[in-house]
């Protein structure tokens, strides 16, 4: 059985696959277990929402994130990550993609459809520009998260705020603020700062996931 979802949702968001991999491969348990952990809380949601794209039930994306997780967690002692060999976010698509061609396949037999007529899966552009929008949103998603942990450790919560509630909420820059507190050209400032760090925090995780 494969260990479950993390008790800390988020903790992954700045550890590098490369050291996940490497920690899955370790015969002390403790790390592997961390790493596991961090696999699972940033690849589950992003499988089960390709899932859900793809026509599976909540429960069906359970068990196509439950099919992709075990397959790569029996996997993971002899997985070896190479970027030069293509990437990752490639093969965890591929996997995703025939966990829930298995679960569509079951629905046709159950229905008694034959056999003949039970298509094999196609791996057509729009599977492929939807699993790249979905990895996109989860990058930027991740990456919004770090920028926003990195000004809440230094004490500046309020400039990601300001950039939040301008940017994301899209409350016009006198209304943040006044909310705020602070001057209308303090919320442009931050919401320049802010877009920035979050440009640069997602061209590194890009480059990292391969």
């Amino acid at each position: 059985m494969i260990p479950g979802p993390p008790n800390a949702p988020g903790q992954s968001n700045t550890v590098t696959p490369a050291s996940i991999f490497l920690r899955l491969k370790q015969s002390d348990p403790a790390p592997r277990e961390l790493a596991w952990q961090q696999f699972y809380s940033r690849y589950a949601p992003l499988i089960a929402g390709y899932a859900r794209r793809r026509g599976a039930t909540a429960q069906q994306a359970d068990e196509v994130v439950q099919d992709v997780m075990s397959g790569f967690f029996a996997a993971s002692p002899r997985f070896v990550y190479d970027p030069s060999r293509g990437r990752f976010r490639s093969y965890l698509r591929t996997c995703a993609s025939r966990a829930v061609s298995q679960i569509h396949g079951a629905q046709l037999r159950a229905q008694d459809v034959p056999a003949d007529e039970v298509a094999d899966e196609v791996v057509d552009e729009r599977d492929e520009e939807l699993w790249q929008r979905l990895w996109q949103q989860d990058v930027l998603r991740r990456a919004i998260e770090i920028v926003r942990e990195h000004y809440a450790s230094h004490g500046k919560l309020h400039t990601f705020e300001a950039f939040e509630l301008n940017v994301v909420k899209g409350l016009p820059a006198p209304d943040v603020a006044r909310q705020l507190d602070v001057s209308v050209q303090s919320v442009h400032t931050a919401k320049n700062r802010v877009t920035e760090k979050i440009r640069a925090v997602r061209a590194t995780l890009h480059d990292e996931e391969g």
